[in-house]
């Protein structure tokens, strides 16, 4: 077999690899749909039977969702799959799961391309390529349908056909509306693509002269494409920001009360010149955002703990695995030791994803800095070569590949057992079981109260409940007032009633007649009249159901 056929059959192996780890059981693992993947899922739903959102809003340039705004792209790439499958788990997961698949298979001609001076560089555009197929950062994200995947896939396609538009010039044009549908697809990328698309410009100053036609007709492309998303910012700012407002360091008190803690403790008056040197906002929301940005180099977040906001975590698992570690010094010693044109980008591409979180006060971030999967799996894959030009490659080879089936063999582990059946309340689990039961009860009764103070449950109902878009459209009660957390609360539609303020222990003593209440089991830990219960996996309860007839 000659070297290329070596390649096509070590290529096509990763991606078949990659395929099955993420398809298999899509439908199961994770083990619920999310909140935000049901909103997704039943928007698209509404806009393929109504051409509306659950909004009631024309073919939306960005959703309303629950007041977060959320980016309109993956939603439109599932309507599709739900035209074909319904309205279900594979048919919102699978057009991430597909592109998840599409990123391991760009990322070896993307890395090919970067290191095509380097003797190795299909060697090493193979390990990057197979070090994305089996990272669990990467597969935790394929597998669920959290917009950040879809914005990889765009911002890599974007950032490859640009680079290889130096030899097939008509690909500025497919790279110019990469870039402009990763600013649809990710809130995270209208900070990230914007800089990336500048270093590439000045890297790449010899292809900018002799491209300069092409370049004009891209630019004028992608404010084509961006123009309904600009034309709707300035109805509504939200449109561009999204959420990014209420999770923003400005948003929360933190960093002011720490502020205001300081001055308290110096005994000094806020008016005086040193308070206002040391304990300034510029000061303070400096160090607050150069600590959140460090806090993603952690060794702890990144090889044992990883992100602790549900659902982006993998039982005792960081985001990359432990062995990956030594790869990762290994492999950025050997890379900014040589004189690769793209060393630099790479460096850029990594430090660039990590700020949209740093001015989170939810960090570290895997969701928020999944862009930096790409150059970090490109280092460990350095690393990898660099190890293998040693003596004793072989010996090295076959300890290090018995390690890292040892780690993927643990994540398997983790994810697929340990994570459905320890800590499925992450994925929202049991909301399926409880619009199932409450269909087959609710004729029953006049009314029915589900009470789940902060959260959105009418999500579910329109989601497994298959709610007819235009009815909701109609029945639908919704303030539209703002939460603490910048949500907006739907108050019910139907039967169905979503009090934002009852209390269990307040409400049992004056139910309605004819009325159904759910519970969830905090509220209602003494209580053992219930008609039905909702389990988790592990046996402790979700929901408590109760009847006043």
């Amino acid at each position: 077999m000659n070297h290329s056929n070596r390649t096509s059959v070590l290529l096509i192996s990763i991606v078949i690899l990659s395929f099955l780890i993420r398809i298999i059981w899509l439908d199961r693992f994770p083990p619920a749909l999310y909140t935000d993947e049901m909103n997704q899922g039943y928007n698209a739903y509404s806009i393929l039977l109504t051409g509306k959102d659950e909004h009631g809003v024309f073919m939306p340039v960005s959703l309303r969702s629950f007041g977060d705004w959320k980016p309109p792209l993956p939603t439109y790439l599932m309507i599709p799959f739900i035209a074909v499958l319904g309205l279900n788990e594979i048919a919102v997961r699978l057009p991430g799961t597909l592109l998840g698949v599409g990123t391991v298979i760009l990322t070896f001609y993307l890395v090919k391309r970067l290191f095509k001076e380097e003797k190795n560089s299909v060697k090493i555009a193979l390990a990057a390529s197979f070090f994305v197929a089996i990272s669990p950062w990467h597969i935790l994200q394929s597998r669920s349908a959290m917009l950040v995947e879809v914005g990889l896939f765009f911002l890599e396609a974007g950032i490859y056909c640009f680079i290889i538009s130096e030899k097939y010039s008509k690909l500025m044009l497919l790279s110019a509306l990469s870039f402009s549908l990763s600013l649809y697809a990710y809130y995270g990328l209208r900070v990230v693509t914007p800089l990336i698309v500048l270093f590439l410009i000045l890297y790449s100053r010899h292809l900018v002269r002799i491209r300069t036609r092409e370049i004009l007709f891209s630019v004028m492309l992608g404010l084509i494409v961006l123009l309904p998303l600009s034309i709707s910012f300035f109805g509504n700012p939200d449109v561009i920001f999204g959420r990014a407002r209420t999770v923003s360091i400005f948003f929360d008190q933190g960093v002011k009360l720490r502020q205001w803690e300081l001055i308290a403790q110096d005994g000094l008056n806020s008016n005086t010149l040193i308070t206002r040197f040391f304990h300034n906002n510029l000061n303070m929301y400096g160090k607050d955002v150069i600590q959140r940005f460090l806090s993603h180099f952690d060794g702890r977040y990144l090889f044992l703990n990883g992100d602790k906001v549900p659902p982006f975590q993998i039982p005792n698992m960081g985001i990359l695995y432990i062995i990956d570690a030594i790869f990762l010094v290994i492999g950025f010693t050997a890379l900014f030791t040589n004189k690769s044109k793209y060393r630099n980008f790479i460096l850029l591409w990594l430090l660039i994803s990590f700020i949209p979180a740093s001015f989170s006060f939810m960090t570290p971030s895997s969701n928020r800095t999944f862009n930096a999967i790409i150059p970090l799996m490109i280092l460990i894959a350095v690393g990898v070569n660099k190890m293998l030009l040693l003596r004793g490659k072989l010996l090295f080879a076959l300890l290090f590949s018995i390690l890292y089936l040892f780690n993927f063999g643990y994540f398997l582990h983790q994810y697929f057992l340990i994570l459905p059946k320890n800590h499925s309340d992450w994925w929202n689990y049991g909301w399926k079981e409880t619009v199932k039961y409450i269909g087959e009860v609710e004729d029953k009764y006049d009314n029915i109260v589900v009470l789940n103070k902060g959260d959105m449950p009418y999500i579910n109902f329109l989601f497994y409940g298959k709610i007819s878009p235009q009815l909701y459209q109609k029945e639908a009660i919704r303030p539209y007032v703002e939460n603490q957390f910048g949500f907006e609360h739907v108050e019910g539609f139907g039967k169905l009633s979503f009090p934002n303020d009852w209390e269990w222990k307040y409400t049992k003593d004056n139910l309605q007649k004819h009325t159904l209440y759910v519970v969830p089991s905090e509220q209602a830990k003494d209580d053992s009249n219930f008609l039905h219960a909702i389990y988790y996996p592990d046996g402790n309860i979700k929901l408590k159901i109760f009847a006043n007839e």
